[in-house]
């Protein structure tokens, strides 16, 4: 197995009563979350816990994600307490029009990751480095992550990054600069991870589907994956890939959804855990059936998750997610 690094953010969720808007909801319920905080977590319960570098809070709340994720058997190595309240994360009601997040809090304590602080020498023993997002929607987060990737790149990691573009986060006139970031990210990435909606948000593409991970092909990963909600997700690789050049498609498994938070994020630590088992290193090889049975594995991680509530909580162990394929054979 490989030794995997995650960097991002931690923060709580607070995932809503009943109630059609967020105006009428009868209260809520606090969950640890972060994209990158539920892969690093996702990862854990798949047998791999990986480093994690992130930022908490020295508040109450800093307080819950340090307990969770130690729970969860995250070391801290790479956590830094700083002082500051969390970033809350507010979802909407399900079926509600609009945005599904509404971030409260500071954000500087959450994505203000600061480029001297950047784990360089933990890339000595990091074979896989995954980056998310949407710390880049931050002025030092940006330089921080653009950094680490460019240091794991040069030196041989395999860089795997989620575009996770949210636009409420973007200050004021800063959208070109994220924007470019996220272009300057994906030129030091292997294996990009996106949506139709966050890329179109961006303006990097148009296109959908697979028509959108040829395009993201174009700006430098070798393998692009488009995740599509409860219809699955696509993948094209080129030549420079370990399992070649592929497309694979696998259309999900019908499953009754309760919450769909973390959703997406169960699905990128099911495929990090297959692919990165599968290449072994950078340089590993694989044939072009390994993309198609990774999209299967990362689909039954998220079928799975979409089960319970919260987005860290529900996500699946490793023995669950097998039974789940073997079940669906």
């Amino acid at each position: 197995m490989t030794d995997i690094l995650v960097a991002g953010e931690t923060l709580v969720d607070l995932l809503p009563g009943e109630g059609e808007t967020l105006r009428d909801v009868d209260g809520f319920t606090h969950r640890p979350g972060g994209a990158p905080a539920n892969v690093a977590v996702g990862l854990s319960r798949l047998g791999t816990p990986p480093a994690f570098w992130t930022r908490l809070g020295d508040d109450p709340f800093g307080d819950f994600l340090r307990e969770a994720l130690d729970e969860e058997g995250v070391p801290d190595a790479l956590s830094r307490r700083v002082g500051g309240n969390t970033t809350l994360a507010v979802v909407s009601p399900p079926g509600v029009d609009g945005r599904r997040f509404r971030f409260y809090g500071s954000r500087d304590v959450t994505f203000g990751f600061e480029p001297d602080a950047v784990p360089v020498d933990a890339l000595a023993s990091a074979s896989w480095v995954h980056v998310g997002g949407v710390a880049l929607t931050h002025p030092t987060g940006r330089a921080a992550m653009r950094k680490l990737a460019a240091a794991a790149d040069e030196r041989g990691c395999t860089v795997s990054f989620d575009v996770n573009y949210r636009p409420d986060l973007v200050p004021e006139g800063e959208r070109d600069a994220v924007v470019e970031a996220i272009r300057d990210i994906l030129g030091d990435t292997d294996v990009a991870f996106a949506s139709d909606e966050d890329v179109a948000a961006t303006g990097i593409s148009s296109h959908e589907g697979e028509e959108l991970a040829r395009d993201l092909l174009e700006l430098g990963p070798h393998t692009a994956v488009v995740t599509l909600g409860s219809a699955g997700a696509v993948a094209a690789s080129m030549d420079a890939a370990p399992w070649g050049e592929t497309t694979a498609r696998h259309g999900g498994f019908a499953v009754e959804a309760v919450d769909a938070t973390g959703a997406g994020d169960a699905f990128t630590s099911g495929l990090i855990r297959r692919l990165a088992s599968e290449t072994g290193d950078a340089t590993g090889s694989g044939d072009a059936s390994d993309l198609g049975d990774a999209l299967a594995f990362a689909n039954a991680t998220a079928a799975l998750s979409v089960q319970d509530r919260g987005g860290m909580t529900a996500l699946p162990d490793r023995e669950a997610v097998e039974a789940f394929l073997a079940e669906r054979a």
